[in-house]
């Protein structure tokens, strides 16, 4: 048991410079950061509001990993999390890393070994599971007097207009350019996962193509190549459905939860703090009101958490990957819920592109379940080569014009200058 400073590296200075300063306030000490942008770097000098005293900045990966620290949190691009965190293992580091957990199937079997290996801790930085409203839910399932859980559902919705879509994607090799709608999984199974203490088991995955009368898919916006929402219905290994939409794009914006258990239901939806509990007089006889709508709060010990970002979420991440680095309490989201997480939007597009055959997650704790992943390289990254390799899109390959991308381009510029 200990609360010494834990000295920290962030890679990734967008994102990063944020949680850089979530983590000082719970008893990090930050003394490097790390972005391939230099850009990006002076940026986060802004962030961290001149507080950076003692901070060595770097944008080479290697020579960062060098830096005296104990911890690094991941917050460079999606698609990239697993290979820094096998490097940084390996470099004696523990790990706090973003969404995603991998981008390839293959990548998965590299973590977890690289994790296993290490001895050290891996966190995996989900934050959707810990608003008050889904830790309300995981009190009341856990408890066990919802009883047993049945269905339930995860959605994460974020339409971009065009400026937010400039600040957030460099260009068309960016990831948000490119990643199927399926991928960014993580935050609405998350949350059904923890709440429930099930895992998936199979995926199948169905996509709503892309739109191409929407008004915020023309011009410079043409550079995003990918799909308008899906739905990834999976069986959990307790026998309930779970339906989960990843980073949708409808008309609509923030998270739906809603599960089902055989005593009771629970649900809360965007925009409404309420959680809305049912208790069917059928199961709980008496005069008490069959549905009740209340604000959830945080336990006592952890009311700080209402200030922090995703709903007190940006809190909880960094708050358990300090205890777990102690010793004082066991890591909350491992590598194996990380994996399962997303792989379901992985193999979910594979299933997609199937008309929606059903694929198994296996369970990486299995030796030699992971094998038939090892060197699995399948990718839709337009500069990562692979064997059948998909489009971003499950309409094939769309299509944008020099003048599209030269309208992006002028608009990055601008948005740069700006930093």
């Amino acid at each position: 048991m200990s609360d010494k400073k834990i000295k920290l590296g962030v890679f990734g200075a967008g994102r990063g410079a944020y949680l850089a300063n979530v983590a000082r306030q719970i008893g990090f000490e930050l003394v490097a950061l790390c972005d391939v942008f230099e850009a990006q770097l002076r940026h986060a000098k802004k962030t961290l509001g001149g507080d950076d005293k003692g901070v060595t900045y770097y944008t080479d990966y290697d020579k960062f990993l060098q830096h005296d620290f104990d911890a690094v949190i991941l917050a460079n691009y999606a698609t990239q999390h697993a290979p820094a965190a096998v490097k940084a293992l390996k470099a004696g580091k523990h790990v706090m890393s973003e969404c995603m957990a991998m981008f390839t199937m293959g990548e998965a079997v590299e973590l977890v070994e690289a994790v296993e290996e290490s001895g050290l801790i891996y966190s995996f930085a989900e934050n959707y599971p810990y608003s008050n409203q889904n830790l309300e839910m995981a009190r009341l399932v856990q408890s066990g007097e919802m009883g047993k859980f049945m269905y339930g559902e995860g959605e994460y919705i974020h339409p971009v207009g065009i400026n937010d879509r400039v600040a957030l994607t460099s260009g068309p090799e960016h990831w948000r350019a490119w990643m199927p709608i399926t991928y960014y999984s993580t935050h609405s199974m998350g949350p059904i996962m923890r709440i429930t203490g099930t895992r998936p088991i199979r995926v199948n995955g169905f996509v709503v193509p892309h739109d191409f009368d929407d008004p915020h898919n023309q011009g410079a916006c043409k550079i995003k190549i990918d799909d308008c929402a899906s739905i990834l219905m999976c069986q959990m290994d307790n026998g309930a459905l779970a339906k989960v939409m990843p980073c949708a794009k409808l008309r609509d914006h923030g998270n739906r939860f809603r599960i089902c258990c055989n005593r009771g239901t629970m649900e809360w939806n965007q925009g409404n703090s309420q959680l809305r509990v049912r208790r069917m007089h059928l199961d709980w006889p008496g005069d008490q009101p069959e549905t009740e709508f209340y604000d959830p709060k945080f336990p006592e010990e952890f009311s700080q958490a209402s200030g922090f970002g995703h709903g007190g979420g940006d809190f909880f991440t960094s708050y358990l990957f300090a205890e777990a680095i102690r010793g004082n309490r066991p890591v909350d989201i491992d590598v194996y819920k990380a994996i399962d997480m997303t792989a379901i939007g992985i193999l979910g597009y594979k299933s997609a592109l199937q008309h929606g055959v059903p694929m198994e997650i296996v369970d990486f704790h299995d030796k030699k379940a992971r094998e038939v992943f090892r060197g699995d390289d399948w990718n839709p990254d337009p500069s990562r080569p692979c064997k059948n390799k998909p489009f971003s899109s499950v309409l094939g390959k769309l299509e944008y014009s020099d003048e599209d991308l030269a309208e992006f381009r002028r608009l990055r510029m601008e948005y740069e200058e700006k930093l």
